[in-house]
């Protein structure tokens, strides 16, 4: 008898009928469990095939593991990590720097499931856009403790990170002010723009960001973006007269630069003033040439030529 079980043949047609049975499980149960657990069925089946009762005894222990300590939750977590595209959170502004109502942004912080909201603010890190503070302290409200907690301490670390960055600025400025100028100005505006400031540290920032623009405007610093940006500092507070006034400066300093033509443009269309936006929009296009204005603004601008033409 027991050579009887030891031939080939019959140990070919009892795996080929195990196979069989196998797969006809496999097609059964297939389409009646969730879609998250066929890939682990599939595993399962694909083991069984090559290991006959071995294979059905390993999978189904290592699923009962996974199913205790989520492991594919975890699985699913990375798939996602590995296959990531940044979302376009924040569409380009090219008219208008208010624009910050960034619908899927805020909608990621409200998302019931916590590790979307934790992902959310991991993409929002590394992002480049402004008022990181505004979208933050959307997190602070939410009803999950933990949400809270990494929301607070991401605030945090954000702001640490721009207070050693301006204080890197103002050594490299104190060292050398032609040079440094542009970085420090630079670093004040990310740091505003980030949304984290709030009360009297914000009104000191902002102090230290206009002081550094009119010393530097005093002693004829010859970057056009000093005139510009005090220029915009000022129409943003409403003193129309002395905004206007330091942008004419940078246009006639500057006759072919584009920026100070765009922030009486900008200017002007938001007052509705037609008078004021055409001589500006005919003076840019008699002195600066069409390489000196940004891609972005050129269709815009030749349908304004066209409309006052």
């Amino acid at each position: 008898m027991y050579s009887e079980f030891a031939q080939p043949s019959w140990i070919l047609s009892m795996y080929f009928l195990h196979a069989l049975l196998i797969l006809l499980l496999f097609l059964l149960v297939h389409r009646r469990i969730k879609e998250e657990d066929r890939g682990v069925l599939s595993w399962i089946t694909v083991i069984s095939l090559f290991l006959p009762v071995i294979g059905e005894a390993f999978g189904l222990l290592a699923w009962a593991v996974a199913k205790r300590v989520g492991v594919n939750d975890m699985m699913e977590d990375y798939e996602e990590y590995v296959t990531y595209k940044p979302l376009m959170l924040e569409r380009i502004r090219h008219e208008s720097r208010e624009s910050y109502d960034i619908l899927p942004l805020v909608e990621s912080f409200n998302d019931s499931q916590g590790s979307r909201q934790q992902e959310t603010i991991m993409r929002l890190i590394n992002s480049n856009i402004s008022e990181k503070g505004r979208y933050l302290n959307i997190g602070l409200m939410n009803t999950d403790a933990e949400m809270v907690h990494y929301s607070a301490t991401t605030i945090n670390l954000l702001m640490d990170k721009h207070e050693k960055e301006v204080e890197l600025a103002k050594e490299k400025y104190a060292s050398n002010h032609s040079t440094g100028a542009i970085e420090l100005l630079e670093t004040y505006e990310r740091y505003m723009d980030s949304g984290l400031l709030e009360g009297v540290a914000k009104q000191k920032l902002e102090q230290e960001y206009e002081e550094l623009l009119t010393k530097e405007r005093a002693i004829g610093h010859q970057d056009p973006l000093i005139l510009q940006r005090l220029g915009q500092l000022y129409l943003s507070r409403n003193e129309e007269e002395k905004g206007v006034r330091v942008i004419e400066e940078l246009i006639g300093r500057f006759p072919q630069d584009a920026r100070g033509y765009l922030s009486l443009i900008h200017h002007y269309y938001r007052k509705n003033d037609r008078s004021g936006l055409k001589d500006v929009l005919l003076s840019m296009q008699a002195n600066v040439p069409g390489e000196n204005i940004p891609e972005d603004r050129r269709y815009v601008l030749q349908q304004m030529w066209g409309d006052f033409s």
